[in-house]
């Protein structure tokens, strides 16, 4: 048996997939907010894959995520997980694609997931504005995404684009970035939930663990202020 542990920022997209492949696996789902802390993230997959005593694989849809994924391990079954970076290099289709789309300039990547998420940029702003006002949060927010150069909607075709491309542009706005609508891919979810685990996937046998040299090829990097923002 094949069990699923993923992100709930990308639930909307994985489970479309799921829909569309009429996928078996269960799922489990972490929440968000974890990102801003790969350590509390690392325990709570440990506790989740410990928890699954009759699963012959664990399929994690995360990516490397700032180290959480490093150490985990199960005795009974494979770990196979995407060999990308993060969330966003899963919607994007892989980290090389992810750099040739930021050769320009860097980009901070949104869909409705983010959007919504309760620890997203949205709602962390939304939170500073009730405490400091917009013009100290506009400040801040700027010093905090001084390294970015646009705002951008990613393009599943999951997502409902036009309020989501609107929302993006008022928020882009306020913070001085640019703003594009990039096209999105779902192939990694197609390929992990119909078993497809290419040389795109890690794959640890049981009594293993995740190593960095897992990874190593695809150029990791370490959290940036996408996967940690918090005020």
């Amino acid at each position: 048996m094949t069990t699923v542990i993923a992100c709930e920022t990308i639930k909307d997209e994985i489970m479309y997939v799921a829909s569309e492949v009429k996928c078996p696996y269960p799922f489990s789902w972490t929440a968000s907010s974890l990102h801003k802390f790969p350590e509390k993230l690392q325990h709570q997959l440990q506790e989740e894959i410990d928890n699954c005593e009759d699963a012959e694989n664990i399929l994690l849809l995360f990516g490397y995520c700032g180290n959480a994924v490093l150490g985990l391990s199960s005795q009974h079954a494979r770990l196979i997980i995407p060999k990308m970076d993060d969330c966003v290099s899963l919607l994007l289709g892989g980290n090389e694609r992810r750099k040739k789309l930021n050769r320009d300039g860097c980009a901070y990547y949104l869909t409705k997931g983010w959007m919504d998420s309760d620890s997203g940029i949205t709602t962390e702003y939304n939170r500073s504005v009730m405490k400091y006002g917009h013009d100290k949060s506009n400040m801040v927010f700027k010093l905090m995404l001084k390294g970015y150069k646009s705002l951008d909607v990613i393009d599943t075709g999951v997502d409902q684009l036009p309020d989501l491309i609107e929302a993006a542009q008022e928020f882009a706005g306020r913070l001085d970035l640019e703003h594009k609508v990039v096209e999105g891919t779902l192939d990694v979810f197609y390929k992990a939930l119909r078993g497809q685990w290419d040389e795109n996937f890690v794959i640890v046998e049981p009594g293993e663990k995740v190593k960095f040299e897992h990874f190593g090829g695809y150029n990791v990097h370490h959290p940036d202020i996408q996967d940690v923002i918090s005020i």
